[in-house]
């Protein structure tokens, strides 16, 4: 179950040829079928502190839990 606090990690390019994502979010709200989230690291794994929008679909498909609130 998703709740704000936790840390996720996209899985996008995982097991793909010379490519990988560093990135990593944190929820910090939950609005119906998408989730507030500051991007703590871009895919580079530089810091980054941006806001952003998931859907809660593709945070289940995409992303893996990395740390629990």
């Amino acid at each position: 179950m998703v709740s704000i606090g936790q840390t996720y990690r996209d899985t996008y390019f995982d097991g793909k040829r010379d490519e990988c994502t560093k990135r990593t979010i944190k929820i910090t709200a939950i609005d119906g079928d998408k989730v507030h989230a500051i991007t703590l690291t871009d895919v580079r794994g530089g810091k980054s502190n941006r806001r952003t929008k998931v859907s809660i679909k593709t945070l289940q498909s995409g992303y893996e839990l990395v740390e629990a609130s």
